[in-house]
């Protein structure tokens, strides 16, 4: 399948429910379920560290459908810049996905994530994606990005290959775009290599980002205009699928 990760409700409830109503659904129609946990040298999110540049445990989960929904979680322990111990970050998702008989596959549907200890920068987005052999796209949109009150647009590409000796070759490109310029835009990049052997998961990229314009806040998560360069770290990750 398709690889995949407004207002009324509390938001860290909404993604408690989005996760068990599409288990839920997922389930009944003879879901598919695996899973990982592991840990990251660095938790990197869209070009920024939520674990304040330490290593950080990750635990997920997803859930495949026969009929083409899905859903899925995970739960990291993160630290933002602001605060002064780790914290867990959640992120729900669910959605549908279909292949066309062309061999492409889309897929739409919506993810919650959480901040434990931080409920100010909680925040959704609805998401839309095509893939295509070893090739995907997506494109996020979300009404209040991490709570700066921005409406966002987030576009991403990603490709990969296999190389020899087990070895896998994966890259991703992203472009965040603030639509109301409350933050800055942001520009980033993954690229790196993995490799499965008897049910672990060895992975090592090269991450980068860099800020676009001037506006925005120089808080926990957006750099100050002086600062607008290009930053890049290397993250290894190592986790035990279930």
């Amino acid at each position: 399948m398709f690889l995949r990760m407004p207002q009324p409700f509390h938001r860290q409830a909404c993604t408690f429910a989005l996760i068990g109503l599409a288990c839920a659904a997922a389930t009944a129609a003879q879901a598919q379920v695996s899973g990982s946990a592991g840990l990251v040298s660095d938790y990197l999110y869209r070009g920024i560290s939520l674990s304040s540049g330490k290593p950080a445990a990750r635990l997920s989960l997803d859930v495949d459908g026969a009929h083409g929904w899905f859903a899925g979680g995970q739960v990291v322990s993160g630290q933002l810049a602001s605060q002064s111990h780790r914290n867990a970050q959640w992120l729900g998702y669910g959605g549908y996905a279909q292949r066309l008989p062309s061999g492409m596959s889309w897929e739409a549907g919506m993810s919650a994530y959480a901040f434990h200890g931080a409920p100010g920068w909680n925040f959704r987005e609805a998401f839309v994606g095509l893939a295509f052999d070893n090739y995907s796209a997506r494109l996020h949109y979300s009404p209040d990005y991490l709570g700066f009150g921005d409406r966002t647009v987030y576009a991403e590409l990603n490709g990969g290959a296999a190389l020899p000796a087990g070895w896998r070759f994966f890259w991703r490109g992203g472009f965040l775009a603030a639509l109301n310029h409350a933050i800055n835009s942001r520009a980033e990049a993954r690229i790196g290599v993995a490799r499965a052997v008897e049910g672990w998961q060895l992975q090592l990229s090269l991450d980068a980002a860099r800020l676009r314009g001037q506006g925005g806040s120089s808080g926990s998560y957006e750099a100050s205009p002086a600062s607008s360069k290009v930053r890049s770290k290397t993250v290894l990750g190592l986790a035990r699928s279930f």
